[in-house]
């Protein structure tokens, strides 16, 4: 199943990165954008991620929290799940706090989870979706309504009379 949101993931473990990008494709996911810096992440938020998996700790200019808060004022409806070595718990208090979807620990059980949380969140935006979709087909209906009446207040207004 080809999966249509875009995803970046921020890394700058080349390794790991190679990883996550696999484990993305075999997903399903088509749109994944890979970047080792946050200076290149930032440079290409103009992509407009749906998804956005971010290391924590990025060893040069920008860290992954620069890059969240970033896409909380460009894209607030961007998901970002943070990938850390770290089980810190302040760190993770702190990302969620400041709008991280989720935190997951680098480890054997890391991609069992980025795979429930990437399922999850492409369920809730295929709702927010359908709940658009529905929320535009009410607003046409409705306004075809109401030029239908006013059609018809005009036709009786000018040919009954």
């Amino acid at each position: 199943m080809v999966r249509p949101e875009t995803i970046f993931v921020v890394e700058d473990d080349i390794l790991y990165l190679n990883l996550i990008n696999k484990e993305l494709e075999k997903m399903g996911y088509t749109k994944i954008e890979s970047y080792s810096t946050g200076k290149e992440a930032m440079h290409n938020l103009d992509k407009k991620p749906d998804i956005a998996l971010l290391d924590y700790f990025l060893e040069k200019d920008f860290t992954g929290m620069d890059i969240l808060k970033k896409l909380q004022q460009r894209f607030p409806d961007t998901q970002v799940i943070f990938l850390t070595g770290s089980d810190d718990v302040n760190i993770a208090v702190d990302t969620m706090r400041n709008g991280a979807y989720d935190y997951i620990v680098k480890g054997d059980t890391a991609f069992i989870r980025i795979r429930h949380l990437l399922k999850k969140i492409s369920e809730e935006n295929s709702r927010k979706n359908k709940s658009r979709s529905i929320i535009r087909f009410q607003i046409i209906v409705i306004f075809a309504i109401i030029l239908i009446s006013l059609l018809g207040i005009l036709y009786f207004h000018y040919f009954i009379n």
